[in-house]
């Protein structure tokens, strides 16, 4: 329970490293399944959230229940509910919006950040072309190809759900986004995370982002042949470079 609304959670390990995932535009928590359990359940406590809307956490008509806003309002109050601090926050895609949002406000209780191919944190790409629209982007197959079949369908199966005020809403609100600006603020470990081939956000716009930071405080990660979603076309490397993160360069960040 989060707040007023109930949020569907995928949780694995138990671990003392703790990671909350938080999902992108059209999709839920379960896109994260494979880099889950991918992950050592003995080093690491995961939590992958589905927005509202998303999944089977509660929905409704009202566009503004959709916003970028929201969902970081919403992810506070859940992680007050599950009583985690000292955590890695992982977004993807308008994900990547969410955890910045809530980084920029909730600094205190996190260890690091991590952004996966994140929309355009300024809601427009590099050049100021309009941010790419999810809905009509052609469909990342070099991600899909790599996927088992089973996971593409659930994953599916939760998008054809999505209420339309979720898909109206989100595009809105990732255009009126402006949180490139504030990128400065952040005094925690980040890391960017990009497939060379995201035709959706774009690799020059995902690097604008990473050139932003705090340089002490700045990590980057591009997987070669990978489109926009390294979370389904390459979970197990994706796994294995957050416990790198976690475990290694952000004690050396901090140094702890």
């Amino acid at each position: 329970q989060a707040g007023p609304v109930r949020l569907q959670t995928f949780e694995t390990g138990d671990g003392p490293n703790v990671i909350i995932f938080v999902h992108g535009y059209t999709a839920s928590g379960r896109i994260w399944r494979m880099v889950q359990e991918a992950l050592d359940p003995v080093r690491f406590r995961s939590i992958a959230i589905s927005n509202r809307g998303a999944g089977d956490s509660d929905r409704s008509d009202r566009e503004e229940d959709y916003f970028v806003e929201t969902f970081a309002a919403d992810l506070h109050t859940a992680v007050q509910a599950l009583g985690v601090r000292d955590f890695t926050l992982v977004g993807h895609s308008m994900g990547g919006l969410t955890v910045t949002a809530y980084a920029l406000e909730h600094q205190d209780v996190l260890r690091a950040l991590v952004l996966i191919d994140p929309g355009s944190l300024d809601g427009r790409t590099r050049a100021g072309a309009p941010v790419a629209n999810p809905a009509t982007a052609p469909a990342q197959i070099v991600d899909e190809l790599r996927a088992p079949a089973d996971f593409l369908a659930a994953l599916r199966a939760d998008s054809d759900r999505n209420p339309p005020a979720r898909l109206s809403a989100g595009r809105t609100s990732m255009e009126r986004v402006r949180l490139r600006e504030h990128l400065t603020e952040l005094r925690l470990p980040v890391l960017v995370v990009a497939g060379d081939r995201d035709t959706l956000v774009g690799v020059p716009n995902i690097l604008t982002e990473y050139l932003t930071l705090p340089p002490e405080r700045r990590s980057l990660h591009v997987f070669h042949g990978v489109g926009h979603s390294p979370n389904i076309s390459v979970p197990r490397e994706l796994a294995a470079l957050l416990a790198e993160f976690v475990e290694e360069t952000v004690a050396r960040m901090v140094g702890v």
